[in-house]
């Protein structure tokens, strides 16, 4: 089976300007990873973890794929890519982006079932909420988590975040709004 041609790399001088954008986008670095604008290496590990997770097709994970990494271009935040350090291995992503019906900016996360458990996902997190911040400033972005997933909702509790019951009316009583920073009255 071939691939689909949209999950080809470029090449030529369409290569060297997408190398071009993508090295003005932000890294950030913790201690044991590296948190990178996407490429289109990483939509193996994307489309295994979105099969894995949600039962995604290849074409639907190339669609969150594609409309993740577009936010850096449309709002100035997207899709960070996870890498180990130590190999540049790609361990998960964590995205400050926007969903179709999302009233705010929302912090999320999908890594590899290997790597998980290990905090990965509290040191990657830790780094997108403090550069949301930076660029997006305190209380202006949440994350939405059903009320069943035990882990998303203390990973954001021990990101700092805070239950934003006003945003929560807005949805079925399964979803929980986790908000960084100043939690409206």
């Amino acid at each position: 089976m071939t691939s689909a041609r949209c999950t080809q790399p470029p090449s030529g001088k369409a290569a060297m300007a997408a190398a071009q954008y993508r090295a003005a986008l932000p890294v950030i670095q913790t201690r044991r990873l590296a948190l990178r604008a996407p490429t289109l290496d990483d939509l193996p590990v994307w489309t295994s973890i979105c099969k894995e997770s949600f039962g995604d097709t290849n074409q639907d994970a190339w669609t969150e794929f594609s409309y993740y990494t577009s936010g850096w271009l449309l709002h100035g935040h997207g899709l960070f890519t996870v890498t180990l350090k130590e190999d540049a291995q790609v361990i998960g992503f964590v995205i400050l982006g926007l969903e179709w019906d999302d009233q705010e900016p929302e912090l999320g996360y999908l890594f590899r079932a290997d790597h998980r458990l290990q905090g990965y996902a509290t040191e990657a997190c830790s780094a997108v909420r403090d550069f949301g911040f930076d660029l997006l400033g305190s209380g202006q972005f949440v994350s939405y988590v059903s009320a069943s997933n035990a882990r998303s909702n203390a990973l954001a509790q021990r990101l700092g975040a805070s239950r934003d019951a006003v945003a929560e009316r807005a949805f079925d009583a399964d979803q929980h709004v986790w908000r960084y920073g100043e939690v409206p009255a």
